[in-house]
């Protein structure tokens, strides 16, 4: 809602408070405040839930990253998979750059040539076939992608979880503030129309 010279939510302004009686009036103040309200914390639970499914992504890339790294015999860290059977493709490569790819991360640093993930369908869901892709930019991950670059990756995403985790903590406590806010919101309101009907009910009691 924006907001117009009085500092009131759009749809209250002078010309229409003056045309009304001062519960009316505050009435629609309240009921307006208690909207925007409602906005705002629907807007703050839905980025809460965004970051949260973030999260649950780059937690899948990590996996998938310890999938791979242990498809690696050697310690060392210039040492490869000895060997890529296609069980090995699907079940380490594919879901490794499947994972990035739904993470929408742009860089881990791999310097393989090409990687093998799913074809993405027009819904943007992966469809049953794989495609060899270009590592441009360096996210395709393939059996040449060494033990160094593999664990690198897992601390990037690592780092990327935890500040994603510092963001949320702080969502929260908004989420939180706004709740109490809101609630308070519709308390003031709920109490205020009460009382309105109590006045009335007593100025007619009074009538009689």
């Amino acid at each position: 809602m924006s907001i117009d010279s009085l500092g009131g939510a759009a749809g209250i302004n002078l010309q229409n408070l003056q045309s009304m009686d001062l519960e009316t009036a505050l009435m629609m103040v309240q009921s307006e405040r208690t909207k925007l309200l409602d906005s705002q914390l629907q807007t703050q639970i839905q980025e809460v839930q965004n970051r949260n499914e973030m999260v649950s992504k780059l937690n899948n890339v990590v996996n998938a990253l310890n999938a791979s790294i242990g498809q690696i015999s050697g310690t060392g860290p210039n040492d490869v998979a000895s060997a890529w059977p296609s069980e090995r493709a699907g079940n380490a490569e594919v879901p490794l750059n499947d994972a990035i790819a739904a993470a929408g991360i742009t860089d881990l640093g791999f310097t393989a040539g090409a990687g093998v993930r799913h074809v993405i369908g027009a819904d943007g869901k992966p469809t049953s076939a794989t495609q060899i892709v270009r590592n441009n930019p360096a996210i395709m991950s393939a059996p040449s992608t060494p033990r160094s670059q593999l664990e690198a990756a897992v601390t990037k995403v690592k780092g990327m979880i935890d500040a994603l985790g510092n963001t949320q903590q702080m969502d929260m406590l908004r989420l939180q503030s706004l709740s109490n806010k809101r609630n308070e919101a519709f308390d003031v309101m709920t109490n205020f129309v009460k009382k309105m009907q109590e006045s009335r009910s007593s100025i007619i009691g009074n009538m009689r």
